[in-house]
């Protein structure tokens, strides 16, 4: 039965107030959301390195970097296209027509201003990275700012009320008819072409399928004051997006610059093999814990067991998947994307050790967030991204790698700390007691990254790649099951209660890896 946005406002709304009086609900749709929103990202990113594999063996470093070079630029104008008005939607515990209406037009009117002027920036972008070629790429990319905007409502909604089982479905079929429509286009001979021909794909989809399932449509209605209320939480949100984009992306504005589109596309799709597993466990839990943070905003104890519990099982999660794809980093990008790519090594292996950290820390802003001090956030932005963009800045003088040791400096060295602790006392915790929760996975990935960096370089190095990463990846995840099943990891426990709630638990294979252990370590 199709879904109506209008159904999902109430639903969400009235949601909202029972769960602030049952915990037990809400820690209920709490575990479903998360199993939706990580079967989606989970699915989709599989479906997406997939294509992405056989892409990169149709495909040039070049072809690869010339995208990167039109989305340094296109990325921040899509980081502000909805100003920040979609996480009001879900922040906001009381919403209106008159928002929804207001929002929709607002977005819409500014998709449509920035396809336009992308159009007229086109031969500038050409002529700052000196290649005739992306005056073209740019207006077809610039196409997606139009066709995104007419999601951003529709997307809040499923969010806010969390019908991730929806979503699930639409980024499935979405992925796939991208990955196809790319594939199509590179074996056709279309060249770079081809990864725009997938952006385009993948949205034009999820417009699609949105409209037809969705019986909510707006209404000629504008309201400004409405904007007005959404905004005061958006607008510093929307400033934020912006500083902390730059902040991820000047090493590639750089690269692409002075280095030039081959350096650039090597760079790029270490940085992409980096984030999957990043993106695949921060951005899951970041969709359901924002909203379900600002459900039980004010009641500080319920807030700092479900924040330690979520990053305590962030860092078992992600943890050891760093620390692997760094020790297995040259089987890894030989079997994944190709000989080619083999200057993407050194690279990723680097990037790894700030996508750790990364992993852990980028949760302070579930906390800024659902408390509504998205001003904060922003300020930490314009810091993070001062750090960054002098690291790059000196690091570019030693090539790739310097950049790379750049971003792992001034990540542990300067931007971690401050982050983490102005979130911290919001929730009135410590520092310390942050690293408590995720010092135990540290200590067990730990041996386990060092043990694989060994074998990989003395025991496997002349081995064929695909058999090698298989044994290794296979050791790795044994070694780690082992050490945190017997020191007994509160987050381990606690995953595996999760888990035996779900409809996995009647999978043998699930049964026989989470049996019964004994009470979590303190």
């Amino acid at each position: 039965m199709p879904y109506s946005d209008r159904h999902l406002l109430d639903l969400s709304n009235a949601w909202t107030t029972a769960a602030t009086r049952t915990m037990g609900s809400l820690r209920e749709r709490t575990l479903q959301s998360l199993g939706w929103s990580g079967a989606t990202r989970l699915l989709g990113q599989l479906l997406q390195l997939a294509a992405a594999v056989a892409l990169a063996r149709l495909l040039s470093p070049r072809e690869y970097g010339l995208l990167g070079m039109v989305l340094v630029f296109t990325g921040f104008a899509t980081s502000l296209a909805d100003m920040g008005l979609g996480a009001s939607i879900i922040q906001r515990q009381a919403l209106s027509e008159r928002h929804l209406n207001s929002v929709f037009w607002l977005n819409l009117a500014t998709g449509l201003a920035l396809t336009g002027l992308f159009v007229l920036l086109a031969p500038w972008v050409a002529r700052f990275y000196h290649e005739p070629q992306l005056r073209w790429l740019t207006m077809g990319v610039a196409v997606q700012f139009t066709l995104a905007a007419l999601n951003v409502v529709q997307n809040a909604l499923l969010e806010k009320a969390l019908e991730f089982r929806v979503k699930f479905w639409i980024e499935t079929v979405a992925v796939v008819v991208a990955g196809l429509t790319g594939l199509t286009m590179a074996l056709a001979g279309a060249g770079v072409w081809s990864l725009v021909g997938q952006t385009i794909a993948a949205i034009l989809v999820r417009v699609l399928i949105m409209w037809t399932r969705s019986k909510w449509r707006p209404s000629f209605a504008f309201d400004a004051s409405a904007v007005r209320e959404l905004l005061r939480f958006g607008g510093h949100l929307t400033g934020f997006s912006a500083v902390i984009y730059w902040s991820a992306n000047v090493d590639k504005l750089v690269i692409g610059r002075s280095i030039g589109s081959a350096a650039l596309g090597i760079y790029s799709l270490a940085d992409r093999l980096m984030r999957l597993p990043l993106t695949n466990i921060t951005d899951v839990t970041t969709q359901v814990m924002f909203p379900v943070l600002s459900t039980i905003e004010g009641q500080v104890p319920a807030m700092q067991r479900a924040y330690l519990r979520s990053i305590g099982m962030i860092a078992l999660l992600a943890f050891p998947l760093m620390l692997m794809l760094s020790a297995l980093a040259t089987p890894a990008i030989v079997v994944v994307y190709g000989p080619r790519w083999i200057a993407s090594i050194p690279i990723l292996q680097l990037l790894c050790f700030a996508g750790m950290a990364q992993s852990i820390y980028n949760t302070a802003a579930w906390i800024f967030l659902s408390q509504g001090r998205s001003d904060t956030l922003f300020y930490l932005g314009v810091y993070t991204m001062l750090v960054r963009t002098a690291g790059v800045l000196i690091g570019a003088h030693w090539g790739l790698i310097g950049v790379s040791w750049a971003y792992v400096i001034g990540t542990y060295c300067l931007v971690w700390y401050p982050t983490w602790r102005s979130a911290s006392r919001l929730l009135h915790l410590s520092v310390p007691t942050l690293l408590r929760e995720i010092a135990g996975p540290f200590a067990c990935a730990a041996p386990m990254g060092l043990m694989l960096a060994a074998t990989d370089r003395w025991v496997f190095a002349g081995w064929s790649a695909a058999p090698r990463l298989m044994i290794q990846a296979m050791l790795g995840a044994l070694l780690y099951t082992a050490l945190v099943r017997t020191v007994k990891l509160r987050a381990w426990v606690e995953l595996r209660a999760i888990v035996l709630e779900t409809q996995m638990a009647r999978s043998r294979v699930i049964r026989w890896l989470f049996r019964a252990d004994a009470p979590a370590a303190t």
